[in-house]
């Protein structure tokens, strides 16, 4: 310990003389060492820390899957018989997220909240206890009892001021009053982030055979102790089987599977996150090499102090502990001030995060993100101080002492080791520029992508009307008319439309259909459209032109007319590819009982009138799927999305619309209020997040390795002068030093950069999903990158070069 605490005093006095070296160093290793902890923060939030639950890995979600969905809902029916059959599961419980609810408190504005309805046993499923109160109570979902709801930690803080005689207390939601039972923890965030739960209550329609079809809600579960996933699963898959042979029409091509929950909850986050992680890391490598070569260049001017330790009796062993400690007291500084500026970045990356990063909220930093720092400083410190440690150990005394006094080593290990770490700094910079060429030329494409509408101009707005004021059509029609003929009346307004779903809301329904005229598809080939209910507004609102036929009008969108229905050019190309749709007739496989007529009066059907351009609903990285339009008043919704296209400003916009709501009815609260433009701008937030990050990484690197290859040029220039003189005093010109020099340079970088594009060609493979209409292997972003660094290369080494070229060649040789 007494000789460790010597080297450690001695190590720093030694930084500490050594000012300039010990800044660049530092700066260094504590810009890359802050990044690397600033992503494994992310990393560990978002992918490594356990769901706040007890025995997280019991935990699945089950679903139902088909032709078209990896994980999909379950019917009601099929709900139950799962849940009855299976052998996998402790207790199942149904779960429907992106619900909404209506809050009123006397003397303020109504909020709209977030909800999730749940099975009773959800929060037993889950082994969550409450903060205050308790979880729901067996039979507290069933029809017909009493009203309770359990609030989230932010609401009950937010909007009743963390008040504890909130349990037990009646809330009016959505116009209906509702018992507070109890309080989540804050770290219950499941499904979806929601501000309250409420009970799932199965409907007496829900559990008609009839709807065995109608998938809309999913399940989490808890696995038997010892019971492994792959057993559940297989369980899942028979009963499916099972079901498709009793209920062929509805089943056929369906089975039911399980999913880790934490799998469902990071999504496809987890191959984008280790990819950021394995890119940081390179350019850690990157920076241990720049260290290393600096430490290399600094050992040779203490070749006289090694020398005379190894006279004094000092091992090897000994001289390297002593350089390693220096190397490690470096690292762990550079941690100390890398953590700082891991702290400063992660709250910019979690502020800038998109939001469908889950678990942005867990990102901080926390025992595990200090113990990770500690052991990177030790890691990096051993990494980047060993070589130079060892070489500096091997040289021999005599050569040492005879060479000392010119702080000159002619050892050509030393030599080799440089150029390699600068090989291999050009390689890892390769690499890492040509992820970040991807994902850029990738999101260039994604935003120059047609959406299918016009953007300009439009701000748009939810409302969700609660069922017990709204149960029939002609309420929620009525209320929607209401609402377009005041904000028709605003200064500026040019149109207004009603639809259920914005586009790129990824969100609508689907339903199966039948042609008129054509025998009834097999069970397994039944054909499906989305279905979108809007005004006859919607199309010159947005944009949307009529490529065949017309849309309908606004007579034609309300129930009562001959239905007519519009289709989209996808929908017309799959199922109507040698004929002409208009004047076709389709039947939805839904029916929309509005209480006005009889239910076979009312079936979602019509003519064809029309084929409109596809939109993207569903993302601009996301083909357009086939859809059919009906009109609004035919299919409404008790979520209601408006669009205004106006001339004003879109905050005067904003504020006519809260005016004319409120104005039509106080109680029901706007939300997602934005403009078009902002809402594809959130859309491509994601992809774009992971291109700044790894662009920043790449920057990084190019600036790394061109130090690189600065320093391991100067310092041959400085080695060469006697050799450079002698050339020039035997008549070399200028431009031919710069030449000679130029190519010491440009042959390292050449070598570097064929290795680098090797193991891009097979490394950038796991960026694949990450992109859009760009391939892993695109030629033109290697050559670009390849290009690039030789540039960058040529550049860091002309500098050194010009100054070989004007050495004097008497003062070269002069110590001679």
């Amino acid at each position: 310990m007494d000789t460790l605490l010597s080297d450690i005093r001695y190590a720093a006095r030694k930084l500490l003389r050594t000012p300039g070296f010990t800044i660049i160093a530092l700066t260094t290793l504590s810009l890359a060492i802050g990044a690397t902890t600033a992503i494994f923060s992310i990393v560990n939030g978002v992918l490594l820390k356990p769901l706040p639950f007890a025995n997280p890995s019991e935990l699945v979600r089950l679903g139902m899957v088909s032709r078209e969905t990896k994980l999909g809902n379950f019917s009601a029916p099929d709900f139950v018989d799962f849940r009855n059959q299976n052998h996998s599961f402790v207790s199942l419980a149904p779960f429907q997220e992106h619900q909404s609810a209506n809050l009123s408190i006397d003397g303020s504005e109504p909020r709209r909240l977030s909800a999730a309805a749940v099975g009773s046993r959800f929060f037993d499923v889950l082994g969550v206890r409450m903060n205050l109160g308790r979880a729901f109570a067996a039979g507290e979902d069933a029809k017909g009892a009493e009203r309770v709801v359990v609030l989230s930690d932010k609401l009950w803080r937010s909007a009743f001021n963390a008040d504890a005689r909130i349990v037990g207390a009646p809330v009016s939601l959505n116009g209906e009053t509702y018992r507070v039972v109890g309080v989540a923890p804050s770290t219950l965030t499941y499904p979806e982030n929601p501000d309250l739960w409420m009970p799932f209550v199965f409907e007496p329609w829900m559990l008609d055979p009839e709807n065995r079809g109608a998938h809309f809600f999913s399940a989490i579960a808890r696995m038997r102790p010892g019971v492994l996933l792959e057993a559940a699963q297989r369980d899942m898959q028979m009963i499916g089987a099972r079901l498709q042979a009793e209920y062929p029409r509805s089943n056929t091509n369906f089975t039911g599977t399980a999913e880790l929950l934490q799998t469902t909850i990071t999504g496809d986050v987890k191959k984008a996150l280790f990819t950021m992680f394995g890119a940081v890391g390179f350019v850690l490598l990157i920076a241990c090499a720049n260290v290393a070569n600096l430490l290399l260049v600094r050992a040779s001017g203490r070749e006289t102090e090694i020398a005379v330790r190894t006279a004094l009796g000092a091992g090897r062993r000994r001289i390297i502990q002593q350089l390693i400690t220096e190397s490690v007291m470096l690292s762990v500084v550079g941690a100390v001030i890398g953590g700082i500026i891991a702290s400063w970045s992660i709250d910019a990356i979690v502020a800038a995060g998109p939001r469908g990063l889950p678990r942005l909220e867990n990102v901080v930093i926390d025992a595990r993100v200090l113990w990770f720092s500690a052991a990177l400083a030790i890691v990096t410190g051993l990494l980047f101080g060993l070589s130079p440690a060892i070489h500096s150990a091997r040289a021999e005394l005599g050569q040492m002492l005879k060479e000392g006094t010119r702080g000159v080593s002619s050892r050509r290990g030393a030599h080799r080791t440089r150029s390699m770490l600068v090989i291999s700094e050009m390689a890892l910079a390769v690499v890492l520029l040509v992820g970040a060429g991807l994902l850029i030329k990738s999101f260039l494409k994604l935003t120059r992508v047609d959406p299918g509408f016009q953007t300009e101009n439009i701000v748009t707005f939810d409302v969700s009307l609660p069922g017990k004021k709204y149960p029939y059509d002609r309420n929620i029609r009525a209320f929607t008319g209401q609402v377009e003929q005041g904000l028709a009346s605003l200064p500026g307004t040019q149109s207004v439309a009603v639809t259920f779903a914005r586009p790129l809301q990824r969100v609508g329904m689907r339903t199966s259909f039948d042609v008129v005229g054509r025998p009834p598809a097999p069970n397994d080939k039944r054909m499906t459209t989305d279905l979108r209910p809007a005004s006859a507004s919607f199309f010159s609102t947005l944009g949307i032109h009529a490529v065949r036929g017309r849309v309908f009008s606004k007579a034609e969108e309300n129930f009562g007319p001959p239905p007519v229905v519009v289709v989209t050019e996808t929908f017309a190309k799959k199922y109507f590819p040698n004929e002409n749709p208009i004047g076709q007739h389709i039947v939805l496989g839904i029916a929309h009982d509005t209480s006005e007529a009889p239910k076979s009066e009312v079936d979602a059907k019509g003519e064809i009138v029309g084929i409109v351009n596809d939109i993207r609903q569903r993302g601009l990285d996301r083909d357009p799927p086939p859809a059919v339009y009906v009109g609004w008043g035919t299919l409404p919704q008790n979520d209601v999305t408006f669009l205004v296209r106006s001339r004003a400003d879109a905050q005067t916009v904003a504020a006519g619309t809260r005016e004319r709501v409120h104005a039509t009815d106080p109680e029901v609260p706007i939300y997602n209020l934005n403009t078009m433009t902002e809402i594809v701008s959130q859309s491509v937030a994601q992809p774009r997040f992971y291109m700044v990050l790894l662009t920043a990484f790449a920057a990084l690197a190019l600036l790394l390795a061109a130090l690189g290859i600065y320093g391991v040029i100067s310092y041959s220039v400085s080695q060469r002068t006697r050799e450079l003189g002698i050339r020039i005093a035997l008549g070399a010109t200028q431009d031919r030093v710069v030449r000679l020099v130029l190519g010491q340079g440009m042959a390292l970088t050449t070598v570097g950069v064929a290795a680098g594009l090797v193991g891009a060609f097979w490394l950038v493979r796991l960026l694949a999903s990450m992109l859009f209409n760009v391939t892993a292997t695109d030629a033109p972003t290697f050559i670009g990158v390849s290009v690039v660094l030789l540039g960058v290369a040529a550049a860091a080494s002309y500098l050194p070069a010009r100054r070989a070229a004007r050495v004097d060649p008497v003062t070269a040789m002069r110590s001679e």
